[in-house]
């Protein structure tokens, strides 16, 4: 009845953001009727097509930072990446030492605006928590239990993917979380590079102090990342043995 119950908040987030991308005008007139707004008119381009903008952008350097973040992480507790480790986690660090505006500027210049430029900032941006998480908790697997794994005549590769990684899981997912929710935010200052997104709303809003266009972006962007939060724990409770 708990696990049953424990949906019940993602649902009623999940509706609510349905709601407010299919009826945007209504939406609109609601923050309307508490704000004044120096463009009635509202956004020339449709909520719901600046939101699948802004999941794409997510989704796409999500996925992209998921994969290398976890490959590079478990190559750096690897006997073969070991003198690798301390280099590359500084560098990897040093992409989250950048604020995400600052690190937009950064690669706009190279590889000019639009969707490149904040995919790349984005990726740089959520590889971090994934790396930091995935070499923490393979580190933290007893080292009893991975000696008893060799002295079963596992292999290296075998111990990873029977005892390690499984012991690590909940590490590995935490950084995973942690990073989504990270690009989904991340993601609205991309409007500043020509990415488009919800934060085209919010970037105009803050321009032309504008509550509403502010309001517009920054609520679907907030219920998003919340959905996913939430809906990523429930994925990490189920995957993850916790021994009860």
């Amino acid at each position: 009845m708990k696990k049953n119950l424990s949906f019940i908040p993602i649902i009623i987030l999940i509706l609510l953001l349905g709601a407010m991308l299919i009826y945007s005008k209504g939406f609109e007139r609601i923050l309307g009727s508490m704000f004044t707004s120096k463009f009635p008119e509202g956004s020339r381009t449709p909520l719901h097509v600046l939101f699948m903008q802004h999941m794409e952008m997510v989704v796409i350097s999500s996925v992209m930072a998921i994969v290398f973040g976890i490959t590079l992480g478990l190559f750096l507790t690897t006997s073969f990446g070991e003198e690798f480790k301390p280099s590359l986690l500084k560098l990897v660090n040093l992409g989250q030492t950048f604020p995400s505006a600052a690190l937009l500027a950064l690669v706009v210049p190279i590889v000019g605006y639009g969707i490149k430029g904040a995919l790349i900032a984005l990726f740089i941006y959520a590889l971090m928590p994934i790396v930091y998480n995935v070499v923490v908790g393979i580190e933290e697997v007893p080292v009893s239990v991975v000696e008893a794994a060799r002295g079963m005549g596992m292999s290296e590769w075998e111990t990873y993917r029977k005892v390690k990684i499984p012991l690590a899981m909940n590490a590995i997912l935490g950084g995973i979380r942690t990073s989504t929710v990270i690009n989904i935010s991340a993601a609205t200052l991309a409007a500043a590079a020509g990415a488009g997104g919800l934060g085209v709303l919010v970037v105009n809003g803050v321009r032309t102090f504008d509550m509403v266009l502010i309001l517009m972006g920054s609520i679907p962007v907030t219920v998003l990342a919340v959905i996913v939060e939430l809906i990523l724990e429930q994925v990490q409770k189920k995957l993850v043995y916790t021994g009860s």
